[in-house]
């Protein structure tokens, strides 16, 4: 069985995350092959921790045409999402995508609409969708047991990030990065 050649765009957090799971070998069908991200630190970091034998890009378009890869993983900024996967699908490459799927509802169907007129396999990253209490309310849902639900409010409360969670990427907590979400210390 040939591996899927895989090209990351964006190695902050999340995809520094995946890249490494698959240099630990945990994704056996998946070759790591190239990098892209627009700032020269990440990149250095990647090379200075062992990721030798990938071809890094400063632009993921040109990653993209390089003929490389046959499959991307989006790890960027919220509202960079859609752009980088339509990008990828018309380029007849299979997508990853990871939350969430965008910012804005417009997008978010442009980018599904993308998906149907190409030939590719396109997924999206949902962390907490094995979760039990999260299987349990659509078992509930599904079962009709609360009838015809409309809508649903849900507030998780013991979720914390401390302040070190919004050092982590200049585009966290901002409306131009995440799409609002704000914590304490970006206020002041």
């Amino acid at each position: 069985m040939s591996k899927i050649k895989l090209g990351v765009i964006g190695v902050g957090n999340m995809g520094r995350s995946h890249c490494k799971n698959i240099k630990e070998g945990k994704c056996p069908e998946i070759e790591l092959v190239a990098i892209a991200d627009y700032k020269e630190a990440n990149i250095n970091w990647m090379k200075e921790n062992g990721y030798e034998n990938v071809t890094y890009f400063d632009d993921a378009e040109k990653m993209m045409d390089s003929g490389l890869i046959d499959s991307v993983l989006v790890a960027v900024p919220h509202y960079d999402h859609p752009k980088f996967v339509m990008m990828a699908m018309e380029k007849g490459l299979h997508v990853m995508c990871e939350k969430p799927a965008g910012v804005y509802t417009k997008q978010v169907q442009e980018m599904n609409a993308c998906a149907k007129e190409h030939d590719v396999v396109f997924g999206m990253m949902f962390n907490q969708r094995t979760n039990h209490i999260y299987r349990k309310a659509k078992e509930l849902i599904d079962s009709g047991a609360y009838g015809n639900i409309r809508r649903v409010n849900w507030i998780i409360t013991n979720w914390y990030r401390p302040q070190c969670y919004y050092d982590s990427g200049d585009w966290r907590a901002t409306w131009s990065g995440e799409g609002g979400a704000s914590c304490p210390m970006s206020m002041q």
